[in-house]
């Protein structure tokens, strides 16, 4: 092969790569799921296309309901190498009032609908575990067990999965919702560059948003910020912030955890599932086509 011949595949071959890389980092890549998140929105095997541009170089901001990927933050991030990758849906913006009561969501004082496949809190005795599992698989109702509170299991299942064993598993005391602590908030997010007093409702999420995001390291007391000696009696944040839920209510990393998310952290708007497979199914067998290629819920 002439030398020549040899110069012009490296090249080529060079310029592809350095084509793809970029349209990787710049435009558009896909994530795996991780697990358990966006259960039953998103699967575990599902590749979502992520578009990287418009948040990052394209100066556009999220939209409710739009799926973020983000940069875990640093406080919530496992012990191990490499920033962890998060994903959860939109549903607050800079300036809106949230608040939650467990079973509602009110945005601005209106009450909106929620995911139709968010897995919702439940209690089950544990001494009819085998008996309401048993139901719960013949109606093929997918579930997460997530511990337990007293002598009852705490599972997280879809309203319509609910629905469906409800009346199989009469009396009710052997499948009834719960509302945890966590699911119950009230919290207005701050606007970019606006001034903001603080009160003593809101001064230990400004303090923390000052610490972690604005590099401006103060402390709370007693519903009061103060940075060194002084009084911080209002102040201006240099980002957006947002208020992100993972539809799988059973998931802790979103905003009910680490509260609101910062613009710098997001990574894109997840567009498309490119392809999807069951990792507990043999390779052969574990492709999912009727979810290639389709837009999450």
């Amino acid at each position: 092969m002439k030398r020549e011949t040899i110069r012009t595949i490296l090249v080529t071959v060079i310029v592809i790569i350095a084509i793809v890389w970029s349209v990787r980092f710049f435009v558009v890549e896909p994530y795996r799921v991780p697990p358990g998140q966006m259960e039953n929105s998103l699967l575990p095997g599902d590749r979502l296309w992520v578009d990287k541009w418009s948040f990052r170089w394209g100066h556009r901001t999220p939209a409710r309901r739009d799926l973020l990927v983000f940069t875990l933050p640093s406080l919530h991030q496992p012990q191990s190498a490499g920033d962890e990758v998060a994903m959860a849906r939109c549903i607050g913006l800079p300036g809106d009032t949230i608040r939650s009561t467990g079973n509602l969501l009110f945005i601005n004082r209106k009450a909106v609908a929620q995911p139709p496949l968010i897995l919702e809190a439940y209690l089950s005795p544990d001494s009819m575990r085998n008996d309401v599992n048993r139901t719960l698989r013949q109606n093929k109702a997918q579930f997460v067990e997530q511990g337990k509170v007293g002598s009852d299991r705490l599972l997280f299942l879809s309203r319509y999965d609910y629905d469906k064993v409800r009346k199989q598993l009469a009396p009710d005391s052997l499948l009834y919702p719960v509302f945890l602590n966590r699911d119950s908030y009230e919290i207005t997010l701050p606007r970019k560059g606006k001034n903001i007093r603080v009160t003593p409702q809101n001064a230990e999420m400004l303090a923390y948003l000052l610490t972690q995001y604005e590099n401006c390291p103060v402390t709370c007391r007693e519903g009061k910020i103060y940075h060194g000696d002084r009084i911080v009696t209002q102040c201006r944040l240099s980002q957006d912030y947002y208020w992100v839920i993972g539809d799988n209510r059973a998931g802790m990393a979103d905003s009910r955890t680490f509260g609101p998310l910062p613009h710098s952290l997001l990574m894109g708007k997840g567009l498309w599932i490119g392809y999807s497979r069951d990792p507990e199914k043999p390779f052969w067998q574990s492709f999912r086509t009727d979810r290639f290629f389709t837009r999450p819920l």
